[in-house]
């Protein structure tokens, strides 16, 4: 953990939708607040990542150290902000449920290395302590200001909640757009030519070389801690998150083979056999790149150099 403290007063802002539900509504109006703190404050959106960018925006314009970002579609103790606020630390998330009926959490496991593939949580930790965390959702976490300006620096213009590949690191445009025209211009020198290659192997950088997208939820965990930052989750600051669910008669019925089979396969699907499929998806593009043929990449450099 950090030596600094982090207090202040906090902006609550909600991600919602068009229908507000009056259960989940209620929990948020009672969370408790500091003198000071804004909120809540709703807003909906196409996409839930459009309105968490929008709280961002206008959490930055005002003058709160902290943002607790809160989703509209759960219930939340009324201690949430309390405790999360009470570690004095700049990332903080609260534990919730992906929104399913064989639910896990949607917290993500530390690893040393910061790197893809995240391995997701499926139990509950054992005790109450802080959890030190790879990634979570963005359903219950309050930020530092500091964390998002931080971040905002190593993207480089990219919006901080935005579904991405993650392929290259955040680059500088117009950086790169120099350097291309410098190697256009006739008559540049071998030394122009030779500070343009070196911008652009700077700005253009292999990160997870896949073109899947990453959702919002792990990219800035992935940057905050590029940053210097940690995510850390209090277990104790337990959300519920509502599902709309028909039971029926067949329920009863298939009920043991329900939480039994269905369990045990939705745990090796994301504790076990997922992860190595994906483990071994990047590792067949990483050597797919390490083989590739450069010589005639090489030659034509050379056959520049000595014009």
């Amino acid at each position: 953990m950090t030596n600094k403290e982090y207090t202040g007063t906090a902006y609550i802002g909600v991600v919602g939708n068009s229908t507000v539900n009056i259960e989940a509504y209620a929990s948020i109006y009672h969370i408790h607040t500091w003198a000071g703190d804004s909120g809540p404050k709703y807003l909906s959106a196409t996409k839930g990542f459009e309105s968490r960018q929008a709280h961002i925006n206008n959490f930055l314009a005002t003058n709160h150290d902290f943002l607790l970002l809160l989703d509209g579609d759960q219930t939340f103790p009324p201690d949430t902000l309390d405790r999360l606020r009470s570690h004095k630390l700049p990332y903080v998330s609260g534990l919730y449920m992906f929104r399913s009926h064989i639910p896990r959490p949607i917290w993500f496991k530390w690893q040393e290395k910061n790197e893809f593939p995240m391995m997701p949580y499926y139990e509950i930790p054992k005790d109450d302590n802080l959890v030190k965390l790879g990634a979570s959702g963005w359903g219950c976490i309050l930020v530092h200001r500091e964390v998002i300006l931080a971040v905002r620096e190593l993207l480089k213009g990219e919006k901080e909640v935005i579904e991405d590949d993650m392929d290259i690191w955040p680059y500088d445009l117009p950086r790169i757009l120099k350097a291309i025209k410098m190697i256009e211009l006739e008559g540049a020198s071998a030394k122009v030519r030779d500070v343009a290659v070196a911008t652009l192997k700077e700005e253009i950088r292999p990160l997870r070389v896949a073109k899947d997208n990453i959702g919002s939820d792990l990219r800035f965990p992935f940057f905050a801690r590029e940053a210097g930052y940690t995510l850390w989750g209090d277990p104790q600051v337990r959300c519920g998150h509502i599902i709309q669910y028909a039971i029926t008669p067949q329920d009863l019925i298939s009920t043991a083979m329900t939480n039994k089979e269905g369990f045990e396969a939705n745990r090796r699907m994301f504790t076990e056999e997922g992860p190595k499929e994906e483990i071994a998806r990047l590792a067949k593009i990483q050597d797919t790149i390490k083989d590739l043929d450069v010589s005639e990449l090489i030659k034509a450099a050379k056959a520049v150099k000595h014009e």
